[in-house]
């Protein structure tokens, strides 16, 4: 039962995958599974999943792993990241913050949850262009990650008192008598329902909610006496609505969990097929019955058939960050790791760079991503990993993991696996860094 089918009959669809003499559990599902749910993953973990099969490899990513690349304890891991991003990285500014997630995104024991942070960075886009204060951003970040795999609901309540937010919004002096409407509007178009599913009425409304909202010396501040207390009409709602109730009666709109799901089904599954209403529909459910617990539907996309589905694969355009931090993974080029400094700057000119999206609206992504500039750029972020013989040794990869068909049966099977027709994967030969970088620029490894 292939793509179309599947869409046709969401019981089908989201049913749990189950491997078959039809459909094994192979090499290709594997690395489909981390392409998607993380970063691309190196050789050691692409066979220890295909021994372990999907349900304890599922089970691996929504939970985390427990040690960081470099071997140390996740725990202690997070700590040093929350360390180097307070302090080295917040001191150093836009460029500092850049480099800290980028080391923490290549060594995470938490694949899953920093690839959700990046999509809610995404999603409730700021640009420290405008907040000009990177210890805000760092606050930011860190809520992302705190609520990445939990709750929406949360995340949302909180994001109406993040000072980065409010100060990217100009809403750090919503008062009474001139009520900021930018917050309003955005997290109805953009957090929450889409557009066509509120009206400007509301979005007036909901604005008198969020009014007593003011930052002061980077710090939120609610002041009673600047809140407008009168009632307000909020999507056929009757109040005397604060912020945290406009949350609320966002939460309770059907096309709320419906917006959500369709940006996850573009994420996780495919983002050039438009997925039917009907389709979408028990992911939203399922999200709304959870009280907006962002791993229930995560994990019901990861288990489920359509997302193992072959015509899945390769739906999607990676990201320059999910490109380079892929990359630096697969390849184990670990210790030493590259300069994140460096590769931040490359990120950049492939388009993407960390904290500073272009518009509240975030970032094109898909084929945007994509042009003469940018495909350039990607092929020299490449060419500078493969050629960095302090780093990165080919030959010794390839012999370490190969099981004697030669460096180019290696390379293709870590970074395209089924990508390759059988006819062009026997004609791809020669030394490994030649075969390796002949893989790793083609325009197949570009896709998730």
């Amino acid at each position: 039962m292939r793509l179309r089918s599947l869409r046709d009959d969401p019981r089908q669809a989201w049913a749990p995958f189950q491997a078959s003499e039809s459909d094994p559990w192979d090499l290709d599902r594997v690395a489909h599974l981390h392409r998607r749910a993380g970063f691309s993953p190196s050789w050691q973990v692409l066979q220890r999943d295909l021994a372990d099969g999907p349900g304890p490899s599922i089970d691996r990513l929504l939970r985390g792993e427990t040690e960081a690349l470099d071997g140390t304890p996740a725990a202690s891991f997070e700590g040093l990241m929350d360390a180097m991003a307070r302090g080295p990285g917040a001191s150093a500014g836009a460029a500092g913050l850049q480099a800290a997630w980028l080391y923490r995104m290549i060594h995470t024991p938490f694949p899953l949850r920093e690839r959700l942070t990046l999509f809610w960075h995404d999603h409730f886009a700021t640009s420290i262009e405008k907040v000009n204060d990177p210890a805000l951003m760092r606050q930011q970040n860190d809520l992302l990650r705190r609520h990445a795999l939990g709750s929406f609901s949360e995340m949302l309540r909180a994001m109406a008192r993040d000072p980065a937010m409010l100060i990217w919004l100009d809403a750090t002096a919503s008062k009474r008598e001139h009520p900021n409407e930018n917050y309003a509007r955005e997290v109805m178009e953009l957090f929450t329902l889409g557009r066509g599913n509120y009206g400007e009425g509301d979005v007036q409304e909901a604005a008198r909610a969020f009014t007593g909202t003011f930052v002061v010396q980077g710090r939120y501040r609610h002041n009673p006496r600047e809140f407008d207390s009168a009632e307000k009409t909020i999507l056929g709602q009757t109040g005397s609505f604060d912020g945290d109730a406009v949350a609320s009666i966002l939460l309770d709109q059907p096309a709320c969990a419906r917006f959500l799901c369709r940006k996850l089904f573009a994420l996780l599954v495919s983002e050039v097929d438009e997925p039917p209403d009907p389709l979408i529909e028990p992911l939203a459910e399922a999200y709304r019955r959870s009280g907006y617990d962002t791993r229930v539907p995560v994990a019901m996309i990861l288990r489920s058939r359509l997302f193992f589905d072959r015509s899945s694969r390769r739906r999607r355009v990676k990201s320059p960050v999910e490109f380079a931090v892929g990359t630096i993974r697969a390849l184990e080029v670990i210790a030493p790791t590259v300069s994140t400094n460096e590769l931040a700057d490359a990120c950049s000119r492939m388009g993407q760079r960390l904290f500073a999206p272009p518009s509240v609206a975030g970032w094109d992504g898909g084929p945007t991503w994509i042009n003469t500039t940018t495909s350039l750029a990607r092929t020299n972020a490449a060419l500078s990993l493969l050629n960095d013989r302090r780093r990165f040794d080919p030959e010794a990869l390839a012999s370490r993991h190969g099981r004697g068909e030669g460096p180019a049966a290696f390379y293709i099977d870590l970074l395209v696996q089924d990508a390759f027709s059988p006819e062009v994967r026997e004609r791809i030969e020669g030394p490994a860094r030649e075969v390796a970088t002949l893989v790793l620029t083609a325009p197949e490894s570009q896709l998730a």
